[in-house]
């Protein structure tokens, strides 16, 4: 119980719009494409003064979560930053160009999720509401199996956690709105993504769409397939 109220306060904080992201980045436009996607996820973008120290803006901003825009600049891609970072419980997103390897291998080899620009919404929001979430989610050990629940993610997002304790983003397709890898595809369906990317899908009458409860995504979940 103490658990949920905990993971509950935490939402109203995010939702209230008291929750900051600290965007770290030189480029104008990089910071203004962020801080759009930021806003989308309905969270406050925050960017450091001029000539201010990562470090230094970390104190002054006390953020939800810190996204480096530009890990070629050495005092963003610190060790001692990061762990500083972390040492707070701030979680950290780094942004780069496909073609700029040495970024992504770096963010790999610290266990922190990468993306390259640009990027959809849906997409952020995952990887925001996760990062967000990933030191303040406490897990007991050998809890296995809980009833199934729903919460919502930083953007308000449904998120269904299933009984095996396996987290999942619920976004709802229906007809007419096509999908980007499959322009002629108009089916309605319920899409299911987990936390490490998977996707299934679940068709769905127009009427099931206004059933969320977590019984009914259970058994809409046991049937959904992957594309």
């Amino acid at each position: 119980m103490t658990r949920d109220r905990s993971e509950e306060a935490t939402l109203v904080e995010i939702r209230g719009g008291r929750g900051k992201v600290l965007i770290l980045t030189p480029q104008p436009m990089t910071g203004a494409l962020i801080g759009m996607l930021v806003e989308l996820a309905q969270l406050e973008p925050v960017f450091a003064d001029t000539n201010e120290r990562p470090e230094d803006a970390l104190a002054r901003v006390h953020p939800l979560l810190v996204i480096v825009a530009d890990g070629a600049i050495d005092s963003y891609r610190s060790d001692l930053f990061v762990a500083r970072t972390q040492h707070r419980g701030v979680g950290i997103v780094v942004f780069g160009l496909g073609s700029d390897e040495s970024v992504a291998e770096w963010a790999r080899q610290r266990d922190l999720p990468y993306l390259t620009l640009p990027t959809d919404a849906e997409r952020f929001g995952r990887i925001i509401d996760q990062a967000i979430r990933k030191d303040r989610r406490s897990r007991l050990a050998g809890d296995r199996r809980t009833p199934a629940r729903i919460e919502r993610a930083a953007d308000g997002t449904l998120v269904f956690h299933d009984e095996e304790g396996r987290r999942w983003y619920v976004y709802d397709r229906r007809t007419g709105e096509r999908r980007r890898s499959n322009p002629t595809e108009a089916e309605s369906y319920r899409l299911f993504v987990s936390d490490d990317g998977l996707e299934l899908r679940c068709s769905l009458a127009p009427h099931e769409f206004s059933d969320k409860t977590p019984a009914t995504l259970e058994r809409q979940l046991a049937r959904a397939t992957a594309d």
